[in-house]
């Protein structure tokens, strides 16, 4: 028992545990994406999501209007089109390519936050960000007789979750985390409900299961990898929480028969180095969304 209670409090074990339970929900995804349409998944994640979240903020009396409610339905409308397009990518892509693809998003904070806010870029971190790029390229590795767009619905889908991140900077400073995350859950039900309507075809009892585990997967992780942040640096954070890359190219190989080619691993070593690379120049400088985030973005 004290070593439950010691880990309850380590942002480390925490957050590592987080990023395995992510993980999990990344199987998941893999398995129904080809069992399931992609608005019907959507649709389940976000409205399990916000029945939870209603009776919680209800009970601790937040309003759901929330403060600058404009800047929250901009984050949940990125948030949801981004997981759109990260549904998509693991459709048509192998999961550790599409995981790793996903994982490119502070470059485009990076980005995102120079254009918006007049955030300066330093030498380093154009430096970084160029490694990533180099690392996208070399991932893709891409031959035009047969390119595979699901490469551009990954890239897609780390730049609109890289200006989700920036705009929950801008709504962290006078929201808390869970209203947040309720936008995001409200604005993707909204936005998946026509779909979800035209594409609905009843689901077996199994699937039906997992996807209502998944639901609950993706909101644990959530909640794990936000109390995970009372304890520790979000720059900290978020460099552990890219062992979720590593967990799903475990997965991917073992269960979906990924391969592991040079190119994947090559460049999923630069694009790592990258975000890890920005992390810590953010952590530095402090001042960067990628730093000072406690709500770490999900497609998820």
């Amino acid at each position: 028992m004290g070593f439950v209670k010691r880990s309850l409090a380590s942002g480390f074990w925490l957050m590592f545990l987080a990023a395995f339970v992510f993980s999990i929900a990344d199987i998941l995804t893999k398995y129904l994406v080809s069992q399931l349409s992609i608005m019907q998944i959507a649709f389940i994640r976000f409205l399990l999501g916000g029945i939870i979240l209603w009776p919680v903020l209800s009970s601790r009396g937040i309003s759901l209007k929330g403060t600058h409610t404009g800047i929250l339905i901009l984050r949940g409308l990125f948030g949801t089109f981004s997981f759109f397009c990260l549904l998509k990518s693991i459709t048509m892509l192998p999961l550790s390519n599409a995981i790793v693809l996903f994982y490119t998003f502070p470059l485009f904070v990076a980005l995102f936050s120079l254009l918006l806010f007049r955030t300066p870029i330093e030498k380093g971190e154009l430096l970084l960000i160029g490694v990533g790029l180099v690392g996208i390229y070399i991932l893709i590795n891409p031959d035009f007789h047969s390119f595979n767009t699901g490469y551009l619905f990954g890239i897609l889908s780390s730049g609109l979750g890289g200006m989700a991140m920036v705009l929950i900077h801008k709504a962290r400073q006078t929201n808390g985390p869970l209203i947040i995350y309720f936008y995001f859950c409200l604005m993707g039900g909204i936005l998946s409900f026509p779909f979800f309507v035209k594409e609905v075809r009843t689901p077996s009892f199994q699937h039906g299961i997992l996807l209502v585990f998944l639901g609950l997967m993706l909101l644990v992780g959530q909640i794990l990898m936000n109390h995970a942040f009372k304890f520790s640096r979000a720059s900290e954070g978020s460099l552990i929480m890219m062992s979720e890359i590593v967990f799903a190219g475990i997965a991917g190989f073992l269960m979906f028969k990924d391969p592991l080619t040079f190119h994947f691993l090559l460049g999923s070593i630069l694009i790592m180095g990258s975000g890890i690379g920005l992390n810590l120049m953010s952590r530095r400088s402090r001042r960067s969304p990628v730093s000072s985030n406690h709500e770490v973005l999900r497609k998820k």
